[in-house]
Parts: C-alpha cells; structure tokens; sequence
C-alpha cells in the first residue's frame, strides 16, 4: 500500500475539468453499493436521465468546493471535493474507482484531507456516508472518525485534526 501511495498525487480541478469531474464522480457513485445505485439498471436512456440531473445537484451542491483528481500516473483513480467551513474542512465527495479500492486510495485521500485541514487551521475533518455503505464507515472509523449526527438516510462523521 505504501508503493502505491508514493505513485498517488492530488491535483485540482479547473473549472473547465468540472464536467469530466462530475462524470467520474457519477460513475464512481454507480458502480458503488456492487452497483445497485441506479435502482432501474444500466439501461441508456435511464441512465442520461439520472446523469443529467446528478450532475446539474452537484454543480449546486459542490458550488464552492474544491474539486481534485487523484491520479496514478497519468490515470484518474478517484476525485474528492472539500469545503470550507468555519471549524471544519467537509469531504464534500470522495469516489475511488472500483478497480483501484482497497489499495489505500481513499486512505491516502482522507491522509490529504487532513493535512488541508490542518493548514486552513480547521479543528474537524467532517464527512457524510450513507448508512447502506458499509465498507465505507469501516474505513472511516478506521480512519479515526467517529458517528457526530444520524440522518435518515446517513452519518454524519467527523475527526478532530492535530498539527504535524
């Protein structure tokens, strides 16, 4: 795992990059929860139905985030998108492509989001998971977030940050 973090890098998005980061978002969505996100199948005509609609919410939902590739060579491997709050950095999104998880990707990610908070003088690191993704609360917790607040439908998690 400590190889493969040493290939990984971060790099932000520009604004003309933000479409193709709303698809890799979306199809990092999809192909999470062993693919059952789109509760109608895979077919086309669906799928540009659910798409055009996810992308246009998260260009209102991540309108002031930070949005970044995470890269291994010259592959896009996952995206993530932070925001800014008074006390807290939010992972506002955090995908990592289905070939490449649990390879560390999302640890390294989380790793990143730290050291971000750290140097914006954020106390919290704070993020939200669906109460269905388990595998991901596990890697959370490892992580060392802990549940802050239940939703209906998810957690809201959060971990306080120390100077390095």
């Amino acid at each position: 795992m400590n190889n493969l973090h040493r290939l990984l890098w971060i790099a932000p998005a520009r604004r003309s990059e933000y479409l193709s980061f709303n698809l890799f978002e979306f199809r990092f969505f999809r192909d999470s929860e062993r693919g059952a996100a789109l509760l109608f199948g895979n077919h086309w005509l669906f799928s540009m139905l659910v798409v055009i609609p996810y992308i246009l919410s998260m260009k209102v939902i991540l309108f002031k985030a930070r949005r970044h590739f995470v890269m291994l060579e010259k592959n896009v491997v996952g995206v993530a998108a932070f925001h800014e709050k008074p006390d807290s950095l939010l992972v506002a999104s955090l995908g990592v492509a289905k070939e490449y998880r649990r390879l560390g990707v999302a640890t390294y990610v989380l790793r990143y989001a730290e050291k971000l908070a750290v140097r914006l003088g954020k106390e919290w690191l704070e993020l939200t998971v669906l109460k269905g993704n388990t595998p991901a609360q596990r890697l959370y917790v490892k992580s060392g977030f802990s549940a802050a607040k239940e939703r209906r439908w998810s957690f809201i998690m959060e971990k306080q940050v120390r100077s390095y």
